[in-house]
């Protein structure tokens, strides 16, 4: 680990200081190696941080030495801390206003920027029909290429994505609400730990090495595993729960959320089926619908038939960006943002002008495609 990491999870560990006000301040000084070593006036320049926050700043330096115990610990458990500015930071948590500033991930995890990343949650109480559900869903989707499978390591739903994702060689992440040197709950150390074995997946965590989970923690890990995901899909949950959290994050984010029905007289179907009342989700029953509905068709377009409908000076550069990035292939709109690094805010904007111009048009599931 370079010394750069030590001063990443020294700012990271200072207390009351978020990701906002780490990126803030990264974004204003250049790393936090030159936050570490800011002085009081320099650090009041900065629009937004007041006596109060550069007091702690200043303080916190007195307790490097925990930032050099965490260190140690990331090494020893072969683990690594990656913040928002490394390469392989997750691109579509990188999106989020409030993603972490820096994250611990252990195992190669490489689905972390798969190229098609499904959420799939529910019920820690999962019945033999939701996790049927389950694994018949992952089975199914196998064929997809770059397809990955997020979930929270729970009891129930989130334990059968992984070990149905493991048995059907898909790369599964684990979003942990507690540390990286703890499995909670105990009993899934054996999926963790062929999670950690597996060539594209992995564990990981806003949390430091020995946190123990608790009750905060655990809606914070959700706004993660929303994050990270293209779809979220819901299989059972009841009327309240972390299940629907995640889904309601995953709206809020501008994410595709899919609901599994279920009886009426079902307290485990009563979430999913009122996330498709409320129409805060679509409603799920075919695996090649979910295909269809995320334009997620395995087959490429030939290059005969991409159409060059648009004289770049009609577009502004933003615009060409845009419009170049669906030349190709239609795209989600997390896609696009993604593939252009446009925030979800201004790319709206952007694709509303694209197709007030008739460059562009949107099909059901926020995919963008040209128009041809």
């Amino acid at each position: 680990m370079t010394e750069s990491k030590l001063h990443e999870l020294w700012l990271n560990s200072i207390s009351g200081i978020g990701g906002a006000t780490c990126k803030l301040l990264i974004s204003h000084l250049g790393s936090a190696e030159a936050v570490f070593k800011a002085n009081d006036s320099t650090l009041l320049k900065i629009n937004g941080i007041g006596e109060i926050t550069a007091k702690s700043i200043v303080a916190s330096r007195q307790r490097i030495n925990v930032a050099e115990k965490e260190l140690e610990k990331v090494v020893k458990s072969n683990a690594r801390v990656l913040t928002y500015l490394d390469d392989e930071f997750p691109k579509r948590l990188k999106l989020q206003k409030d993603a972490p500033y820096l994250i611990y991930v252990k195992g190669r995890a490489t689905g972390l920027n798969s190229q098609k990343n499904i959420a799939i949650v529910g019920s820690r109480n999962a019945t033999d029909y939701g996790t049927h559900i389950t694994q018949k869903i992952i089975e199914r989707v196998n064929h997809l290429k770059g397809v990955n499978i997020i979930s929270g390591l729970a009891y129930g739903i989130d334990i059968a994505a992984h070990k149905a994702a493991l048995k059907n060689n898909i790369g599964t992440i684990g979003v942990m609400a507690n540390g990286l040197n703890l499995v909670y709950p105990s009993i899934h150390k054996n999926t963790a730990q062929q999670m950690l074995t597996d060539n594209q997946s992995g564990l990981i965590t806003e949390n430091p090495m020995d946190a123990q989970p608790d009750g905060p923690k655990f809606p914070a890990r959700n706004r993660i595993i929303a994050a990270l995901a293209d779809a979220v899909i819901v299989v059972q949950a009841k009327k309240k729960g972390g299940a629907l959290i995640t889904a309601d994050i995953g709206n809020s984010y501008h994410k595709d959320v899919f609901a599994v029905p279920g009886l009426i007289t079902d307290p485990l179907a009563e979430g999913c089926n009122n996330l498709i009342k409320h129409h805060r989700a679509t409603l799920f029953s075919d695996v090649d619908d979910f295909i269809k509905t995320m334009n997620w068709d395995t087959t490429t377009p030939s290059p005969s038939k991409q159409m060059h409908l648009f004289q770049p000076q009609d577009l502004d550069p933003l615009e060409q960006k845009v419009a170049a990035s669906i030349q190709k292939s239609p795209l989600h709109i997390e896609e696009i943002s993604i593939q252009s690094q446009i925030p979800l805010a201004k790319l709206a904007s952007t694709l509303l002008q694209l197709e007030l111009k008739g460059v562009i048009k949107m099909k059901p599931g926020n995919i963008y495609t040209l128009n041809t």
